[in-house]
């Protein structure tokens, strides 16, 4: 039988549900304080866990004097464990087979499958599921520290199919996770291959080791103003794009989550209206993000954290590539004026010192920029695609 008739074969299956306590151990717990003849151990708390890649690391070693008052579940490998404390309650990890004999945190709940009952591989995926993160959430309580005990953990019921079923859903579900992590780290190296060129091409911006010209900023603007303030009341669902500091990453125009607006018919609006190939540069909070107008943008206006910069004498994916390396990255860390926020003004703006090198060398960076983005769009596109059948199968096998 194929993978796809196994998949086909296994949505829509009822199996009967069964609460998470009825088909793990209890796990035995200890204070490290109290074990003589141990003077160190692992400690593994919130922080050693990856949400994103729902792994285990950076795992500290602890003097046992030293133990924290939270160090008391002994791990096993295969175990489960579940961060109880929001807003880290998709911190859901599998403890490795290097780490048995660690001590978790009681801030996690601890669970360890029952054999003969219950797959880990299978529990693991079970507790990625986004409706267990909602149950875990919806009966959080407390003001301050808001969380769930493990009884509450426990009380989450399953589905519960035959071990073989539950083996091959968490083989399919494994591959989906694989899948992804590979086109996450093939568009790290898309970013870093990018980065080694630029250095290749025009050396360490921060002292100007490929001695090109420099100059002011300023010297290579012809408009710069900043957004505007108070448009939340112009908000709408469709219109204008409202372009807001989120939306400009590193040497990235991200399109996600755009707010829109009908902007107003006056001076501001218009001084505040973007063009294709405008320069945006962060100048709050987050100082020196920078991304350019793609040229489909439409009518597009910026708020008040971001800058725009429009220049005709330098290529402007050029200019924000050479504002996102290191050498204007440490000049707005020096120009952050951070007395009651950090910011900068135009002013500091003009002053930053910038390499520019010949236009022609210029293109061929622009041309090497536009390839390596669209080897990353397709990577994003399909990344998406997984993400996406990951989560209509786990929906569908995991209901």
């Amino acid at each position: 039988m194929s993978a796809v008739t196994k998949i086909r074969d296994l949505v829509g299956r009822e199996w009967p549900r069964v609460a998470l306590g009825e088909i793990t151990a209890p796990i035995k717990k200890q204070d490290p304080k109290r074990q003589r003849n141990q003077k160190s151990f692992r400690y593994v708390d919130i922080s050693s866990v990856d949400k994103d890649v729902k792994q285990i690391a950076d795992v500290p070693t602890v003097a046992s004097q030293d133990a924290p008052s939270r160090a008391r579940q002994v791990l096993q490998a295969q175990d489960v464990i579940v961060s109880t404390v929001r807003p880290n309650l998709n911190g859901v990890a599998m403890v490795p087979g290097e780490l048995t004999g660690s001590i978790g945190s009681t801030g996690f709940s601890v669970l360890r499958a029952k054999q003969n009952a219950l797959l880990p591989s299978y529990l693991f995926q079970v507790t990625k599921t986004p409706g267990f993160v909602e149950y875990l959430v919806r009966n959080s309580t407390g003001a301050n520290y808001p969380a769930v005990t493990d009884k509450v953990v426990r009380s989450f019921e399953i589905p519960l199919p035959p071990l073989e079923e539950q083996r091959l859903i968490a083989a399919i579900l494994d591959k989906a996770d694989a899948i992804r992590r590979k086109y996450d780290q093939a568009l790290a190296h898309s970013n870093a291959f990018l980065r080694s060129v630029f250095l290749e091409m025009f050396g360490d911006t921060l002292n100007n080791s490929a001695q090109l010209p420099m100059a002011p900023l300023g010297d290579h603007l012809d408009f710069l103003t900043s957004g505007s303030r108070g448009w939340a009341k112009y908000y709408v669902s469709e219109g204008s794009s409202f372009i807001r500091i989120q939306n400009v990453r590193s040497d990235a125009f991200d399109e996600n989550d755009l707010a829109h607006v009908i902007p107003p018919n006056t001076a501001e609006a218009n001084r505040t209206r973007v063009q294709p190939g405008d320069v945006l540069l962060s100048i709050t909070a987050d100082l020196g993000r920078v991304a350019v107008v793609p040229d489909d943008i439409g009518d597009a206006y910026i708020n008040q954290h971001l800058a725009l910069l429009r220049t005709s004498s330098i290529e402007p994916e050029f200019l924000a590539s050479a504002l996102s390396s290191r050498g204007p990255q440490h000049e707005f860390k020096r120009l952050d004026r951070s007395g009651v926020k950090s910011g900068l003004n135009f002013d500091d703006i003009r002053s930053v010192p910038i390499a520019v090198p010949p236009r022609s060398q210029q293109q061929d960076w622009v041309r090497i920029k536009q390839a390596v983005r669209k080897t990353k769009k397709r990577l994003t596109e399909n990344e998406k695609y997984c993400v996406n059948l990951a989560n209509a199968l786990s929906q569908n096998l995991l209901h």
